[in-house]
């Protein structure tokens, strides 16, 4: 059951991190500063891109869960190893997002600050970063670090 969660878990990591780019790139394209767009700065333009970059891996982790399942070869390694990665990334992720928005990354006009307390939350639940690095950790030496 906790394997089957932990797939839902990294999903929905995805998701918030994805409406936390979306929300940031917005932005940066539309506020002005110094006579130009956000996103018309090098420093800009960079965030999104490694923001980007953590995403498509995220996603990759996501496209490989649903393909194990199709497969039959679905496990509890695999999905603790999705879950962890996905939410540690998708925090870094609306983290710089809510950075890039400045004071307005707070508001509730933009929802950074919402996707940010709602990883707070799923981070947590269904074993947090530190419980999916044992359970994967066991698999891949054989021993057990914990009860």
């Amino acid at each position: 059951m906790l394997a089957g969660t932990r797939n839902t878990v990294a999903w929905s990591a995805l998701g918030h991190a994805v409406a936390a780019y979306d929300a940031a790139r917005t932005y940066c394209g539309q506020r002005v500063q110094f006579g130009k767009p956000l996103v018309g700065f090098q420093i800009v333009q960079e965030r999104l891109v490694k923001m980007l970059a953590e995403i498509c891996g995220m996603q990759l982790y996501c496209l490989r869960l649903g393909r194990l399942i199709e497969e039959g070869r679905f496990s509890d390694t695999i999905a603790a190893l999705a879950k962890m990665n996905n939410t540690s990334k998708a925090r870094e992720v609306i983290l710089a997002a809510r950075d890039l928005l400045g004071g307005n990354g707070i508001l509730l006009d933009f929802h950074v600050m919402r996707h940010l307390a709602d990883m707070e939350a799923i981070h947590t639940y269904e074993g947090t970063e530190t419980i999916q690095t044992l359970i994967v950790g066991r698999d891949i030496t054989g021993v057990a670090a914990f009860a």
